[in-house]
């Protein structure tokens, strides 16, 4: 059985990217959202794992998203990913899959 995880970005090009990198796993299949309304039919319509953030998304959209998926989806996993390369990729989605509840938030880089 498949473990679904949906990608939600405002980039759709590394949204592509994400989708591809997924895909390529036989047991993950990806649903690919750009806005807001699209991820929310995905995740009514799809028993989704996963929800993967990318860029593009606001800090305040992104912790309405939040906070909606943990009310009226308790069990699914949200990670934060925000480039790093496919083999981070996989190591952030395998652990998720491993641990519990949890949300990985990006830690913002500043140069000085």
């Amino acid at each position: 059985m498949q473990i679904n995880i949906a990608v939600f970005g405002k980039n759709k090009e590394i949204v592509e990217t994400l989708n591809r990198v997924i895909n390529n796993n036989v047991a993950w299949k990806a649903f690919c959202a750009c806005t807001q309304t699209d991820l929310e039919e995905i995740l009514k319509q799809n028993p989704i794992k996963i929800v993967l953030y990318s860029s593009g998304i606001g800090e305040e959209e992104t912790i309405l998203l939040e906070n909606w998926i943990n009310e009226n989806y308790p069990n699914v996993k949200q990670i934060h990913h925000y480039g790093g390369g496919s083999g981070l990729l996989l190591c952030e989605i395998n652990s998720a899959l491993s641990e519990g509840k949890v949300i990985h938030k990006a830690r913002k880089n500043h140069l000085i």
